[in-house]
């Protein structure tokens, strides 16, 4: 009976121990044990509920469209002969024979000769004379490359008047016509000789313009031997 009692003490002590030793125990490890940090994915997914949709702005510039280069014929079918005076020297010219100029001269003088023929510009120094009179002054003739269809010449002679032919020259020596330019005059190459004898100097003008100053008049000047300035002073 003692043996008993003794064990059914001994089951109550250990029973009093468990109890006030297991919760401190599982207080410590809860202590120990470290926080979870709650992940990032719902507020994310929260902000992209809220957040309305920023379409990406570009800074580039538009690239403009790239137009096709118009088209500018190398010929126009026009016959002509423009000549423009470059500077006091020089003139140049530029111009155009047709197919139908040249069918004409072949129907007149045979394909033969077209090939066969030299093509060449007269320059013809008309300074003072008529509208484009045969001849002129002088002239020269200048041979050119069997394809070309423009021409720098070197006149060498300011303030003239000048006008061109192209034409061909036949293996017989005959020249024929085909084109006439208009006319050109050569600018000045020096300081102009025209002198004007009623420019005054600069010391008259003040003279004038202080007698003026103090009242005097036309009629009053005339008689003084001094023009109104207004009729003497050419500026």
């Amino acid at each position: 009976m003692d043996n008993l009692w003794l064990l059914l003490l001994g089951l109550l002590a250990l029973a009093v121990l468990a109890f006030l030793v297991f919760p401190r125990n599982h207080k410590t490890a809860n202590a120990l044990k470290k926080p979870e940090l709650p992940t990032r994915e719902p507020a994310e997914e929260f902000a992209q509920e809220i957040s309305p949709e920023i379409p990406e702005v570009s800074h580039q510039k538009p690239v403009p469209r790239m137009e096709e280069d118009p088209f500018i014929p190398h010929y126009y079918g026009v016959n002509r002969l423009v000549v423009m005076a470059r500077d006091p020297n020089w003139l140049y010219a530029y111009w155009e024979v047709n197919d139908q100029k040249k069918r004409e001269f072949i129907h007149r003088y045979g394909e033969e000769n077209w090939l066969t023929s030299r093509q060449v510009l007269r320059i013809y120094d008309v300074t003072g004379l008529n509208k484009y009179e045969r001849g002129g002054h002088s002239y020269q003739e200048i041979s050119l490359d069997p394809f070309a269809d423009n021409w720098f010449i070197e006149i060498g002679q300011p303030e003239r008047t000048f006008f061109l032919e192209l034409g061909r020259v036949l293996l017989d020596g005959r020249y024929i016509l085909l084109l006439t330019s208009n006319m050109v005059t050569t600018p000045r190459a020096s300081v102009s000789e025209r002198f004007d004898e009623q420019w005054m100097w600069i010391e008259e003008m003040y003279l004038n313009k202080e007698k003026l100053s103090y009242g005097f008049s036309s009629a009053m000047l005339v008689g003084k031997g001094l023009e109104p300035l207004e009729t003497s002073c050419k500026i």
